[in-house]
């Protein structure tokens, strides 16, 4: 959504910031829920990186699968259960978060309790999953055909951790730099030590 507000509303933002660097049409297509697109690994592959792309695929595989094709279903049960809820949120924040295997070397309880608090109250987990087949079902299309795609002053956050097998912050931001969504760009690295600033590719 700040990705589409950088893209469509370029003139009324000073700025914005994204968590991370994915194309607007991310979700697009048939298999939006595979990250690898329905591929398979190829056998060139050292078995370390397989082993690592597995384990990376493990981490969010439940998670988009359900959320692209089936998330009223899951929103029943969670929204139902305050201890389900807060066991499918939680999987997530311990196995997506850099604890070094304790949650709370990065989240206090009264984070994570706050956190799903208001989840519960307002009952949002459904909408908060949702998102994900909406993007699907209704494809991003761009308002306009000039590059780059997102025009707003953009700051991105890379965090190290979430780097797949086998690829450098630095190659991230390299091909964010060179790519459509790129126009002024303010990069924070988080976790490896890079320049705090990068110029955009034309």
């Amino acid at each position: 959504m700040t990705g589409q507000r950088g893209h469509k509303y370029r003139d009324e933002l000073y700025a914005t910031h994204i968590g991370s660097a994915q194309k607007l049409s991310l979700f697009n297509g048939d298999r939006a829920w595979d990250l690898a697109g329905g591929r398979a690994l190829p056998d060139s592959i050292p078995e370390e990186i397989r082993a690592q792309i597995l384990k990376f695929d493990r981490r969010f595989a439940s998670h988009l699968a359900v959320h692209v094709l089936d998330p009223g279903t899951l929103a029943y049960g969670l929204s139902d259960s305050p201890v389900g809820m807060f066991a499918w949120i939680l999987e997530r924040w311990a196995s997506w978060s850099d604890n070094n295997g304790d949650i709370e070397n990065v989240f206090s309880k009264d984070d994570i309790l706050t956190h799903a608090t208001i989840f519960w109250v307002n009952n949002a987990i459904e909408t908060s999953m949702r998102v994900y087949a909406n993007v699907n079902r209704y494809p991003w299309t761009p308002a306009h055909n000039r590059w780059p795609v997102i025009e707003a002053p953009t700051g991105i956050t890379f965090v190290g951790y979430e780097n797949p097998p086998g690829i450098t912050t630095e190659n991230r931001v390299q091909n964010f730099l060179g790519s459509e969504r790129c126009l002024t760009v303010r990069i924070a690295v988080v976790g490896e030590a890079l320049p705090p600033a990068y110029s955009c590719r034309s």
